[in-house]
């Protein structure tokens, strides 16, 4: 067998350090009913951490996950627990097992997410049926609130923008700002983050996804989408702002 490389290494600590201990973590878990997950309020003294405030994101999963664990503080242990399985999925960490962990928690506990969860981690959770789901007609469904919620971010973001003066040229300071961190928009949800936000990109990429059950489809909703990149809208206007080719959401051409 030959020897990997320097980079296949570097590859093989990236994944390790992405899913290392996760099963420890999810059996933690997965010892308790939902029901008892959802009396334990977590704590900040259940924190280990301090938070990681508009700092990058850790690759390391048990890092990763006691700081996200702060952003909890003040909601149950179940709620916390859908991260952690939200986290996984996105981490590819046996998914096939994790998001019948995820289903399963969503077909006996849905009243209770849809009334105690924040905007931002409903958006995650229906991202995480469009990736997973089998079910074609629920995945195309359930792309209309990324769709829905990212539209609105990207205009309220502009609106963000131009609220100095109507018709005056965008506001440097606040420019800058959206470069430099997440701001918080209204329940969990945070404006666009101009030159590395990912989040059109992965919509596009789930837009193609979804195009492989219905290219007819697929394509009408793809050129309608591709089309406002280029008109005098809200996603022009973060386009021009953008600096990060990879996690740009426009095609190359018009």
């Amino acid at each position: 067998m030959s020897q990997l490389s320097l980079s296949q290494r570097f590859a093989h600590l990236f994944t390790s350090e992405k899913t290392r201990h996760a099963d420890v973590i999810l059996q933690e878990f997965e010892d308790k009913t939902f029901e008892q997950m959802q009396a334990i309020t977590i704590t900040q003294e259940m924190c280990q951490a301090e938070a990681l405030t508009d700092k990058p994101r850790t690759k390391a999963l048990s890092a990763h996950l006691e700081n996200l664990r702060h952003q909890f503080v003040g909601s149950s242990e179940l709620c916390f627990y859908h991260a952690v399985l939200v986290v996984l999925l996105r981490r590819q960490y046996q998914p096939e097992h994790t998001f019948a962990a995820f289903e399963s928690l969503w077909q006996s506990q849905i009243d209770y997410l849809l009334s105690t969860l924040s905007l931002r981690w409903l958006v995650s959770a229906c991202d995480t049926f469009v990736d997973y789901s089998p079910n074609p007609i629920r995945a195309a469904l359930l792309m209309n609130v990324p769709t829905l919620i990212n539209t609105l971010k990207v205009y309220e973001t502009q609106r963000y923008l131009y609220s100095i003066a109507p018709n005056s040229p965008l506001g440097l300071q606040r420019t800058e700002a959206l470069y430099q961190k997440h701001l918080s928009l209204y329940d969990g949800l945070t404006l666009f983050r101009i030159g590395t936000d990912d989040t059109l990109k992965n919509m596009r990429q789930r837009y193609q996804k979804l195009q492989q059950q219905d290219p007819f489809a697929g394509q009408i909703l793809l050129t309608i989408f591709d089309r406002l990149q280029y008109t005098d809208s809200a996603f022009a206007t973060m386009q021009h702002l953008h600096t990060d080719d990879k996690s740009a959401w426009w095609p190359t051409t018009p």
